[in-house]
């Protein structure tokens, strides 16, 4: 993802907000949002759009699933605390500006829904500045599985359901 001058928490934390702020998945229309923004409308090279649709399809496929196997790209469980929390911080404040752009349409966001982008909004200025404990392993852990959680809730509320065709519900 180096092409984009972004990590890979950013560019998967604005293609699930795009995924959850309600953007069509099966129209490719996610693509033309996100290049604008990720890359100034300028046109991807082949293997990177490739690439950048499979993400976006094995993303959307956790949504649409419900299963609560949604997964977070973030820096690895190995990396220091302080990288795992800026990697968490990039993911959801890229989260926040695709689930702007994803809600296009504007459908109207209840209390609920507000109060969690709150939080969100929160969490994106986390301190990346911990110290290396196992209680700032356990509170980073705590603090990305609420974000886990609150984006499979935008997406619940606010996110595309496909047709469902023979009990298929992968996004191809």
């Amino acid at each position: 993802m180096a092409e984009l001058g972004a990590g890979a928490s950013e560019v998967h934390g604005v293609i699930c907000g795009l995924i959850c702020g309600g953007v069509n998945l099966e129209d490719g229309s996610w693509y033309g949002a996100f290049n604008d923004l990720m890359n100034d409308g300028i046109a991807q090279p082949v293997d990177l759009k490739k690439q950048l649709q499979t993400l976006f399809d094995n993303s959307a496929n956790e949504f649409v699933a419900g299963d609560y196997q949604v997964k977070l790209l973030l820096a690895d469980d190995e990396a220091p605390i302080a990288e795992q929390a800026k990697s968490l911080a990039q993911w959801t404040q890229s989260f926040m500006t695709g689930f702007a752009i994803g809600n296009e349409s504007k459908k109207k966001l209840n209390k609920e829904i507000k109060e969690a982008l709150s939080d969100l909004s929160q969490i994106s200025q986390l301190d990346s500045d911990i110290e290396e404990s196992e209680e700032s392993a356990r509170f980073l852990e705590e603090v990305t599985e609420y974000v886990r959680m609150t984006a499979m809730f935008c997406y619940s509320e606010l996110g595309f359901k496909p047709a469902v065709a023979n009990g298929d519900k992968k996004i191809h």
